[in-house]
């Protein structure tokens, strides 16, 4: 993988701008791994690191099942199929994906509903229109949010689910439970209705949400601050949500739920037949679902380096290109953009410099541990990192900057002197002055200048 980054020198008398080599964890397709109940196949879900998005359906008494949506658009589903809620329709149009009772949902991209398994109630057959953002898929009915913020719901109505639907425009997120429905406002509180057996529609008060997620007959909200709040039904727990601050999205089981850490580890706590609760190990998750009986989890392994290709130039103060010298670089990588000490330090030395273009291997020089001892356990321990250089004694660069990887980076004088069309991709996070990429929407050539991302062709 190649990226590319641009440093400004604080003390430093030279000018860098680095052309390569990276390493980075976006969220870029995975692989699934299943955990918990397993009578119906629906944790063991097909292999293949060609996944985005995951879903977990089922009911108390009905064989649970399991969707994937591909990164070329297409669903795949497997476990209980009775209903044919696990086969999912042809087509690599689809953008989302939920999982209910015994019934499925998929959202296109024209914005279009399709359902399939059972429906008995009307819950695969959703309301025509082209203008839908979001799904969610319940014990037999279900629910779509529409670009203008409004919520259309359909399919069993006993305890109102579908009929005493919120009718307000300001919506931005909806999940759905057995019987009931709750939804994210845009000014971040929530709203319940339908079935309130055991307080699952009694939503706590609060502005600070941002994620919501329905199980059996609990909720859970994640808050701002990355705590996790939960309510309803809590005879195995399952509403009591571990403490801590640094959770980045949730999930609802039927007697379980899950949390996903921002440091890729997956918690889980409630009722833990089958080991629902007690997901695997690893720092590499970026999604979870949960299934009435069953965890999912979407990974992306690490290919951890043991070296890093490192290209760049250097120019002195006054703009002209180095040449024909030897230089001392200094690499130190961080877990934050400004503070804390290095995690390692790695040193280059007599680094040719010809026509102001150099090549290093960085971990191939004298390495000074800080808490970390390699290249390879960095990158295994930390997902972000940031990287300053200091050229000889002059005293880091600043800013540090993250080290994130893009399918192609390159670089040049001026828009004009790009002759290479850099593959599919999207915006980079945290864009350094410089930086390209192929905006795969519009097939135009994008470059940052250092404040906003301008169209080259």
């Amino acid at each position: 993988m190649r990226a590319l980054w641009a440093w400004t020198a604080a003390v430093s008398p030279f000018l860098m701008t680095a052309l390569g080599g990276g390493v980075g964890f976006a969220a870029d397709p995975g692989e699934i791994v299943g955990w918990g109940s397993d009578s119906y196949g629906q944790a063991s879900p097909p292999v293949g690191r060609v996944f985005v998005a995951i879903a977990g359906g089922g009911e108390y008494s009905v064989p649970s099942h399991s969707l994937a949506l591909k990164s070329d658009g297409s669903v795949v589903g497997w476990g209980g199929d009775f209903d044919g809620q696990a086969s999912p329709p042809a087509g690599t149009d689809f953008t989302a994906i939920a999982a209910g009772g015994r019934h499925s949902l998929g959202l296109k991209s024209d914005g279009s509903i399709v359902g399939w398994g059972w429906d008995y109630y009307g819950q695969t057959t959703p309301p025509a229109g082209t203008d839908f953002t979001a799904i969610a898929a319940g014990g037999n009915h279900s629910l779509g949010l529409k670009s203008d913020g409004s919520i259309v719901a359909w399919g069993q109505d006993v305890y109102g689910e579908v009929s005493n639907t919120p009718t307000s425009t300001d919506f931005i997120a909806i999940a759905a439970g057995t019987y009931y429905g709750l939804a994210l406002k845009s000014d971040g509180s929530i709203v319940g209705w339908g079935s309130n057996f055991a307080g699952e529609t009694t939503v706590p008060a609060g502005t600070d949400f941002t994620a919501i997620a329905a199980g059996g007959y609990h909720g859970l909200g994640l808050k701002s601050d990355g705590s996790i709040v939960g309510w309803g039904a809590n005879s195995e727990g399952q509403a009591t949500p571990p403490a801590g601050t640094d959770f980045t999205a949730i999930a609802a089981g039927g007697y379980f739920s899950l949390g996903l850490k921002s440091d890729g580890s997956i918690v889980g706590w409630g009722s833990n037949g089958d080991g629902r609760a007690t997901p695997p190990t690893g720092t590499d998750y970026f999604d979870i679902a949960a299934g009435t009986y069953h965890g999912l989890g979407l990974r992306q392994p690490r290919s951890i380096p043991g070296l890093l290709n490192y290209q760049g130039r250097l120019n002195n103060s006054s703009g002209d290109a180095l040449d024909g010298v030897l230089v001392n670089l200094t690499f130190r990588f961080y877990d934050d953009h400004a503070a804390g000490s290095p995690l390692l330090t790695v040193e280059q030395t007599d680094v040719q410099v010809t026509e102001g273009l150099f090549n290093v291997l960085i971990g191939s020089g004298t390495v000074t541990a800080g808490s970390e001892s390699t290249l390879g356990d960095l990158f295994r321990n930390h997902r972000s990192v940031w990287m300053s250089t200091e050229v000889g004694s002059d005293g880091e660069m600043t800013l540090r900057k993250p080290i994130a990887s893009v399918g192609y980076a390159t670089i040049a004088g001026s828009a004009a002197d790009l002759t290479r069309v850099v593959p599919r991709f999207v915006a980079p996070e945290n864009p350094s002055k410089g930086m390209v990429y192929m905006d795969d929407t519009t097939n135009t050539l994008m470059v940052f200048d250092g404040s906003i991302w301008q169209a080259c062709w």
